[in-house]
């Protein structure tokens, strides 16, 4: 039986530094787990966020907790905020990511020159916000480190996989159940296309090549990225195609 569990792709579409983008964190709901959010978006959209959640009929005082699918700023860009605005909130990702959530270790992709050279790209109306963001990028504490292949025991069954490359801890998530995987940024939709990751943000793809090929295992059907949204039916075969090229597109 498939367990009554609802999904929400939460679609934020917000502008940062003049730039527009849509994300889709995603927000997991039934009545024993209670809500999950998957990823929290950019610095300071609590508000977007907030009612994205509220709109899918979930107080947000209700958030039990967070998973982080990776490290990346517009994954974790939230959390100070909502952390203060929903206290107990458990935060969880990978161990491998943990240092870099904290600020125990500096970003694993925004050395000083990338930072200085996005800030230089952008119109000079938007240099100063944000070399302001840049220079106090969201940390927060993760309580809970997820492990590859560990079930968590929420929403009928929560399979965690570990699928480096993008960053050292990036994972998906999945539900058996729905035949749903949830990518993180280790699938994308790109033009009605499911794609691999991002070759220009991901340090190191021959890694997350072999991470792409650990999703074939499994029965799904339905993705969704967080850069791009749902892609299915069919999703699996899609994914066994990437899999098996020389490179993601």
């Amino acid at each position: 039986m498939t367990h009554a569990v609802a999904i929400h792709d939460l679609a934020l579409a917000a502008d940062m530094f003049g730039n527009p983008f849509v994300i889709h964190p995603v927000l997991l709901w039934d009545e024993a787990s209670g809500a999950t959010l998957v990823d929290a978006g950019y610095p300071g959209i609590l508000p977007l966020l907030s009612a994205a959640i509220e709109r899918a009929g979930v107080p947000l005082a209700s958030l039990r907790r967070v998973i982080l699918t990776h490290q990346d700023w517009d994954h974790t860009g939230t959390l100070p905020d909502l952390l203060a605005a929903v206290p107990g909130v458990t935060v969880c990702a990978h161990a491998l990511d943990k240092p870099y959530i904290e600020g125990a270790k500096p970003d694993y992709k925004l050395t000083p020159d990338k930072i200085a050279a996005r800030i230089a790209a952008l119109p000079p109306d938007k240099q100063s916000q944000a070399a302001a963001v840049f220079a106090a990028l969201p940390h927060a504490p993760v309580a809970r480190t997820l492990e590859d292949g560990e079930i968590l025991p929420i929403h009928g069954g929560l399979e965690i996989i570990h699928v480096p490359g993008h960053t050292p801890g990036s994972i998906c998530l999945y539900l058996k159940d729905k035949r749903l995987l949830i990518a993180g940024d280790q699938l994308r939709v790109v033009d009605g296309a499911l794609v691999g990751p991002a070759p220009e943000h991901t340090p190191d793809m021959p890694a997350a090549l072999a991470s792409l090929r650990k999703l074939v295992a499994r029965d799904i059907d339905t993705v969704i990225c967080y850069h791009g949204g749902s892609y299915g039916p069919g999703a699996g075969e899609r994914i066994s195609t990437l899999s098996s090229s020389t490179g993601c597109p």
